[in-house]
């Protein structure tokens, strides 16, 4: 979820196709940069890994422009970029296969992939299963249809509305639970704790669905990480906008079972990605500069 983007920043951004009156081609974009192969690195990954010279990563693509499917197969997007020029510098192939967001962390942990990108916000409770190497911030906005016909300005207008947000998100957990695991009132129990209604959740396995749901009625707004937010009126020719402003700003993480030997490793390799400019033009590619870091951590949830 994105560093507090003013919404000046979130103009900027949205000016990447929205309000063309198509949905836009999913044709294909690639980050042009060129990485080679830390031999120190490679020479640290598990034997196993090192042998079949491959590591197994899961993402769910309907979230552009972190991760999307392109026209005719394959993925692209920020995580994708950064996942292939972190697979270059380990000296291994990454396989990416498509998966479910809410089952993601499960399949993890039971060795069905070995890592995952895929828009993860670190945080204290999904620290509790799993480990995670930081590497982008970002918040959570509001997509209302165009014209934004409730006049949705902030998180409080949200209440007694029918919200949408994809299964598994941080965002879907906002609207089904009163409390963070800090024991904060998420949007529900700020909701109810101000004697209003909650919002009313309308859950959907993927962004597609959520953005579907808001345009054709059954939603009146979705809450989800700002870059996606904005992105998504290109994806349903600006028929979707951003309404407010961006809250709870918080890391992505890249995703791995519960002490995995990978965590440092690929904390090194992103840690290096940013020091040769790598990670920068990914970062320009995509035009996600309001979200960039300059350190990677590990377990960095506040």
């Amino acid at each position: 979820m994105l560093v507090a983007v003013s919404l000046s920043a979130a103009a900027a951004l949205a000016l990447t196709g929205c309000g063309s009156g198509k949905k836009v081609s999913n044709k294909g974009t690639t980050a042009n940069v060129s990485v080679g192969a830390n031999t120190s690195l490679h020479d640290s990954l598990p034997a196993a890994v090192k042998s079949k010279g491959e590591l197994v990563m899961a993402t769910d693509p309907s979230y552009a422009p972190i991760e999307f499917s392109k026209s005719g197969g394959g993925f692209q997007g920020f995580d994708i970029d950064l996942a292939n020029a972190i697979g270059k510098k380990l000296g291994v192939k990454i396989a990416i296969r498509k998966a479910q967001f809410d089952g993601i962390l499960a399949g993890i942990n039971a060795a069905r992939y070995d890592f995952s990108m895929s828009a993860f916000t670190d945080n204290k409770d999904r620290e509790k299963g799993n480990d995670f190497v930081t590497y982008f911030t970002a918040g959570t906005s509001i997509g209302v249809k165009k014209g934004n016909p409730k006049h949705i300005q902030s998180q409080a207008d949200l209440c007694g509305l029918r919200v949408g947000a994809e299964k598994g998100t941080t965002q879907a957990t906002a609207l089904t639970t009163t409390k963070n695991s800090d024991g904060s009132p998420t949007l529900k129990g700020t909701c109810l704790n101000a004697g209003k209604k909650a919002p009313i959740p309308v859950l959907l396995p993927d962004q597609a669905g959520v953005n579907a749901a808001v345009v054709g009625g059954r939603a009146d707004a979705f809450t989800g990480d700002t870059p996606i937010v904005i992105y998504q009126g290109t994806l349903e020719g600006g028929q979707i906008e951003l309404a407010g402003k961006t809250t709870d700003e918080a890391p992505y993480g890249i995703a791995f079972k519960k002490g995995s030997p990978l965590v440092s490793i690929f904390q090194k390799a992103v840690t290096q990605l940013m020091s040769d400019g790598t990670y920068t033009k990914i970062i320009n590619t995509w035009k996600l500069h309001a979200g960039a870091v300059t350190e990677s951590k590990i377990n960095a949830a506040g």
